[in-house]
């Protein structure tokens, strides 16, 4: 009786015994799931990342720097206008429209001479009788824009259609893009060279020790002196109307760097 109940007791104990490595070796694994979890997401498993500070860890400066130079003008541009009035509408436009045709047709000589049409407008003429006012006809106004590099071409063409009643109302000179665009690399490398010099000094003399541009703008702007407004006088239709005296001048090419720069 009590050997049988000591062999009870052992087979329990031994029971006992293969429970508790059973839970050892669940909780190990448990441990060994939650170690690998842990370092999935820990700060120093992730990618490296260069802290931006902020303005309010430090200092902000605002300024500005810019570079300019002058630039040969290289690009006409011209307007001119044939006006016509009279009573019939309708007669004025055919006469404007025949004109203008033939205004097209001579700018066509001219391939290396961007023309086209613009500001047709036809408006009544009030005339005052009778201490009221009357309408007593019609104006009708088109323009032809002429722009081109080639200024010899350009000029000859105005002479001619200046031959054909249009009136020269506008002649300027400005940078076509092209060479607007052969400036603007070197100009925009130097402002921007310019804007981190000052903005580094600047930070230096508030007492900052490291600095970093927080906020940057790049714009271009061009300056020209003013033309004179031309005009033409009437001249026979049957005779090419000189040229006119042109001189394409220079216009200010400038690239101007602005924002804050971060100090600390």
């Amino acid at each position: 009786m009590i050997v049988g109940t000591a062999r009870s007791g052992s087979g329990m104990w031994q029971g006992l015994e293969a429970d508790h490595g059973a839970s050892r070796f669940r909780g190990l694994a448990l441990l060994l799931m939650l170690c690998a979890l842990w370092a999935l997401v820990s700060p120093s498993a992730l990618p490296a990342t260069e802290a931006r500070p902020g303005p309010g860890d430090g200092f902000t400066v605002e300024l500005a720097a810019w570079s300019e130079a002058e630039v040969d003008n290289d690009l006409l541009q011209a307007t001119l206008s044939l006006e016509r009035s009279g009573p019939d509408s309708a007669r004025l436009a055919a006469t404007v429209a025949v004109i203008m045709d033939r205004a097209l047709a001579e700018a066509k000589r001219y391939p290396q001479v961007k023309v086209k049409t613009a500001g047709y407008s036809t408006w009544p003429v009030y005339q005052r009788q009778d201490g009221k006012s009357e309408r007593v006809g019609w104006r009708i106004n088109q323009s032809l824009v002429l722009e081109s590099t080639e200024v010899e071409a350009a000029t000859e063409l105005i002479g001619r259609l200046q031959a054909l009643d249009l009136q020269m109302t506008a002649l300027n000179f400005t940078v076509s893009e092209v060479r607007r665009e052969a400036v603007r690399a070197e100009l925009t490398a130097a402002a921007i060279a310019a804007w981190r010099q000052k903005a580094e000094a600047a930070v230096k003399r508030l007492g900052g020790k490291i600095w970093r541009p927080h906020e940057v703008r790049i714009a271009d702007e061009q300056f020209r002196p003013v033309q004179p407004l031309l005009r033409a006088d009437a001249v026979m239709m049957s005779q090419p109307a000189p040229p006119p005296a042109t001189e394409a001048g220079s216009s200010t090419v400038r690239v101007t760097v602005s924002g804050t720069a971060w100090g600390r």
